[in-house]
């Protein structure tokens, strides 16, 4: 029989497996939605009167995040 520690273990790499899996579904449904407001974005960025570069920014920052899949323990 598996000892309290490993069963511990087995337990961590499951729940380590869901996080890594809910991270990706989380980023992909991100880029996702940050492909349907590019335009309105690109619009806000460039107007004369106002520019708000603000949301295009934030997509920036969100594509060229590197998405850390390993843990340091």
């Amino acid at each position: 029989m598996n000892s309290k520690a490993e069963q511990l273990k087995e337990h961590l790499d499951v729940l380590e497996a869901e996080r890594l899996i809910l991270t990706v579904e989380l980023r992909n449904a991100l880029i996702k939605e940050a492909k349907r407001l590019l335009p309105l974005a690109i619009r806000q960025a460039s107007r004369k009167k106002n520019p708000s570069p603000a949301l295009l920014r934030l997509i920036t920052r969100l594509a060229v995040r590197p998405l850390a899949l390993s843990k340091e323990r």
